[in-house]
């Protein structure tokens, strides 16, 4: 308690004003979910997993002792009785459940006790599947305990210590009695590890390695009474028992799968791991020291609900309330509202998992399990409470979001996952000019849309107008007018990472097809022309390749371009000169040097005033057609950048007298291009603007969208997205930083 409150005043106690003004500190560690839950604390899987018999049978000595030891420090660790059996079972905590609900339950009457989603599953098992016909169905709303007082004992009782999706706990074993005629079946796995359970009023105990030690999944664990071991033994079914359920031999309990003979075969990688996590509990106390850390985890919550009106305890009692899944209402949010709440939290890698079971009301889930640090747990309820602020003043709402020139289906679900009205249509340049931009808070484009100027200022004329954010998905943002959008107060955002590796194959792709003049080779077969002889070409190994621009797609396509060979030249102004270095590239001073040393360029430039018609007359005429290894493989020029950096007349003509070789383009001047001289030149191929057109960068670009969208529409768009970084946002305080 002393350290929690020493923790409450570190991170509480700081000024409302400094919240306002700045984000707090987010925790180190975000993984608040309940399943699977953090690792421990310095976990290290090269470290944890040195010893892991990778490729050895459960079954040899070094895969036995490995269960058995793990088997031996549950039973210290947990303080289980001596006669009391252990064992790891197939299928996680469920399936250790309904193992045992199979066996054991029939020759009694049988009451299920449950107050949240995984107890009321053990009910529909026991009515629905065993069809059991002495069954009670004892049960409680959200937030509260039934009646354990009014249970007959003489009936078996399957019931969780702790409801993980409820956050209410029994507080003790006190309700049951020493002289029961009945069963305990208890669904421990929440609580195992952080609650302390009186195995003298146990006999069946379950639980999974995912919960309080942040094991791995699919692996269950059984604890059993010697009452347990003479139903097994005593109680014959006629259900169907499947091969994983089976704990019984011949009528008798099968011991070997209490020491070490599991029954099907395990993950020795988590049984390594489990292990660890063993060892880990010693190391910080066994059980009390487990329990002492969730409880000082819990001791930051209730000292945060007790100063925080506007957020409350789902567990109705005291006594009940749960030290592992602690489960909050927010009363003066709308489940809307918290719905934004949690996925502001998510998207800043402050809390991830934290939103209320889908069956519960809700709210939040907050896992408080002994591997969460009680500083981190300080530090995800400072950003609640920050979150709750935005949210609840306005600052953080819905938003209409229009996509007119198509997203992958997966980023417009994020953004709908985040409480946006997000809609795809299409709008002609009459609607733009009209001002139809105003009803919207964000416009999220490709390279179709223009976003002029005149469309910005036609849009701010409208009254009301909402318009804040243009989303470019993809790098150039030529068709936005970034001055009138930073005078206007609209943020710009790009993707400008997503698209790298699609357009650096595409370069490729064009490169070695000039080189080995595919589009020809293709068209004469079509014609039914067998051009063996004519279609000599050339390799590019030992050839020059020329980057106007060498950034990221530059130096994507320069490593490949290396690695078979060719030598790399390079105009960039603004390129470090240890980037140079590091390709071993011949950094030049002007365009023109490059062209003037090279047979092969590739355009990765942006289109500006600068740009415009760069690659002309005079740039193409004085390219060598030599290489430097004295082969005469012509002229060869490609452009997945950015239209309108060539000429494409004077391209066509260059084409047409033979100076230029071949020329490839995916992006053009005009698009789409239409009639242009250049498709009357044999050596010229081209692709309609496809070089961010693949299955991968759809996603990746529209992830990367997705994610900027929804930082700038809370006040804030990352540096590496904002493209207008001058812009004073609409609707946003300057100092906003989300």
């Amino acid at each position: 308690p002393l350290q929690a409150k020493q923790v409450l005043q570190d991170h509480f106690y700081c000024s409302t004003q400094q919240l306002k003004m700045s984000q707090p500190a987010k925790p180190n560690c975000p993984n608040f979910s309940s399943g699977p839950c953090a690792k421990r604390p310095g976990f290290d899987p090269a470290v944890a997993y040195k010893d892991a018999p990778f490729g050895r049978s459960h079954r040899a000595p070094v895969g036995l002792n490995k269960i058995k030891e793990s088997m031996a420090m549950t039973k210290e660790i947990l303080k289980i009785p001596k006669d009391y059996l252990v064992a790891m079972v197939p299928a996680s905590d469920t399936g250790a459940v309904e193992m045992m609900m199979w066996q054991l339950l029939g020759p009694r009457g049988v009451t299920v006790c449950h107050w949240e989603s995984f107890g009321s599953g053990w009910m529909t098992d026991a009515e629905k599947q065993l069809k059991l016909p002495k069954l009670r169905n004892l049960k409680a709303p959200y937030g509260e305990l039934p009646d354990l007082k009014s249970i007959d004992w003489n009936d078996d009782v399957v019931f969780t210590w702790n409801g993980t999706t409820s956050g209410v706990r029994v507080p003790n074993a006190d309700w049951i009695p020493d002289t029961r005629a009945g069963l305990t079946i208890c669904d421990a796995t929440s609580a195992a590890f952080a609650m302390d359970i009186d195995w003298s009023k146990i006999d069946v105990l379950t639980y999974s390695w995912q919960k309080c030690l942040g094991g791995e999944g699919a692996h269950g664990m059984l604890v059993i009474s010697p009452r347990t071991v003479e139903r097994l033994e005593s109680f014959k079914t006629d259900r169907p028992m499947p091969k994983i359920f089976r704990l019984t031999k011949n009528g008798k309990l099968d011991k070997s799968i209490f020491n070490g003979a599991v029954i099907n075969t395990p993950s020795m990688t988590c049984f390594e791991d489990y292990l660890d996590a063993l060892k880990w509990a010693k190391s910080v106390g066994s059980l009390d020291g487990l329990i002492a850390r969730s409880m000082r985890n819990l001791d930051v919550i209730k000292q945060f609900v007790s100063t925080h009106p506007w957020m409350q305890f789902l567990a109705k009692e005291p006594a009940t309330l749960s030290n592992t899944s602690v489960c909050l209402v927010i009363n003066d949010l709308s489940k809307e509202q918290v719905k934004t709440l949690i996925a502001l939290l998510e998207r800043n890698k402050v809390a991830y998992d934290i939103g209320a079971y889908r069956d519960a009301p809700a709210g939040l889930r907050i896992w408080c399990g002994p591997t969460v640090e009680t500083k981190d747990v300080a530090a995800l309820m400072n950003w609640i409470d920050y979150a709750h602020d935005k949210v609840k003043s306005g600052n953080i709402k819905k938003m209409k979001i229009i996509v007119t020139d198509g997203l992958a289906e997966g980023a417009m679900k994020v953004l709908k996952a985040a409480g946006h009205e997000v809609v795809k249509k299409k709008l002609s340049k009459e609607e733009l000019a009209a001002g139809a931009l105003a009803e919207w808070d964000a416009i999220i484009i490709r390279s179709a849309t223009k976003v002029t100027g005149a469309v910005l200022k036609a849009t701010a004329a409208v009254p009301g107008s909402k318009l804040r954010l243009v989303a470019r998905a993809g790098v150039g943002v030529d068709n936005v007018d970034l001055k009138a959008a930073s005078a206007a107060g609209v943020m710009v955002v790009n993707s400008p990472l997503s698209a790298t590796n699609s357009v650096v194959e595409l370069a490729l792709a064009h490169l070695l097809s000039q080189a080995r003049q595919i589009p020809r080779a293709d068209r004469g077969i079509r014609e039914g022309k067998w051009l063996k002889n004519e279609l000599v070409g050339h390799e590019l190994a030992g050839k020059n390749l020329g980057f106007i621009g060498f950034g990221r797609i530059g130096q994507g396509l320069g490593k490949v371009a290396k690695a078979i060979g060719m030598n790399i030249h390079v105009y960039d102004p603004f390129l470090p000169q240890h980037v140079v270095d590091a390709f071993g590239a011949t950094r030049h001073e002007t365009p023109m040097d490059v062209f003037r040393a090279c047979t092969h360029i590739t355009i990765h430039a942006f289109l500006s005033p600068q740009t415009k018609n760069m690659v002309n007359e005079s740039l193409i005429g004085v390219m060598p057609g030599v290489a430097p290894d004295g082969t005469k493989c012509g002229n060869h020029i490609v452009n997945c950048g950015r239209g309108g950096i060539i000429d494409e007349v004077a391209a066509a003509a260059a084409l047409k007298s033979g100076k230029l070789t071949s020329l490839a383009l995916d992006v053009f001047e005009k698009e789409p291009c239409g009639k242009t001289p250049l498709l009357e030149a044999e050596r010229f191929q081209g692709s309609p603007h496809v070089g961010a057109s693949t299955i991968e960068a759809q996603n990746r670009v529209g992830a990367e969208i997705a994610g900027a969208v929804l930082a700038a529409l809370d006040g804030s768009p990352p540096p590496g997205n904002l493209v207008n970084k001058d812009v004073q946002p609409k609707f946003a305080a300057p100092k906003a930083k989300m």
